[in-house]
């Protein structure tokens, strides 16, 4: 099987990313996803057909394994439930270990889903760094949101790191592409009312103020795309203001 093959800016000594704009992020999530999906149409990004692909990958020329875990109950320090978890270990070099807690999010496809595009983000863009220098590593991982916790507890420390996961996460689950063609026909469809001011991502394509929509209206298109990616109706929220396409006031930093 063909390694997944990725580039970006990035060191030549350490493989690890330069800093890098949201929409290299997004072009990043493009490259991966037009490598896991044979209909580069599709919606929804089945994560059990999908990462059956992605056991290989050549990232910034390093190249590595990844083995995954989507079953098991999984912990973090202290015992605490995760859902999930990239791990390296030197005793290993050329592996990565991704698992996600399966037995606590196997009934929640949406939470699922966009947990292990989340822990694919480490996988890209954290990975290749651990592999280039693992000789000299202790054993490093990424645990990810303890699980069942209230959203108050589940805050922690900026770290540019997650956020860039994140928003890898959305551009792989919801490309920008596809969500503005989506969108733009369920705003025709509604009869919505473009801004005056264009998106400032798409250039030239309309973008909305969501306070000047009809709010059930709205709800209706956030459900019917949540559906059409098997996201959550937050997620598509989410995407649709980093995209410049709705705009609700309020503003998500990567």
């Amino acid at each position: 099987m063909q390694p997944i093959t990725i580039t970006y800016p990035h060191t030549a000594i350490s493989a690890e990313a330069l800093p890098l704009e949201p929409r290299q992020v997004w072009s990043v999530a493009q490259t991966v996803r037009s490598q896991l999906v044979v209909d580069a149409l599709v919606r929804k990004l089945e994560v059990e057909h999908a990462f059956e692909r992605a056991s290989a990958f050549r990232v910034n020329g390093v190249s590595f394994s990844v083995h995954w875990d989507l079953e098991h109950d999984l912990y973090g320090e202290g015992e605490v439930p995760v859902m999930g978890m990239t791990e390296f270990d030197p005793a290993e070099p050329h592996s990565i270990y991704v698992s996600v807690n399966g037995k606590i999010l196997g009934g929640h496809m949406e939470l699922l889903r966009s947990t292990t595009a989340h822990e694919f983000g480490h996988v890209v863009f954290d990975a290749p760094g651990w592999v280039r220098h693992g000789v000299g590593l202790r054993a490093v991982n990424f645990a990810d949101v303890p699980a069942g916790r209230p959203a108050k507890a589940r805050k922690r420390p900026f770290d540019a790191r997650e956020l860039r996961a994140n928003e890898f996460m959305g551009a792989l689950l919801v490309p920008p592409a596809l969500l503005r063609v989506d969108f733009q026909r369920l705003a025709k469809r509604y009869r919505f009312a473009a801004s005056e001011r264009p998106s400032a991502i798409f250039r030239g394509s309309p973008a909305y103020e969501a306070a000047r929509l009809d709010e059930d209206a709205l709800a209706e298109v956030h459900v019917a795309l949540a559906e059409r990616y098997g996201v959550s109706e937050s997620f598509i929220r989410v995407r649709l203001s980093r995209y410049d396409l709705l705009r609700t006031g309020m503003s998500y930093a990567v």
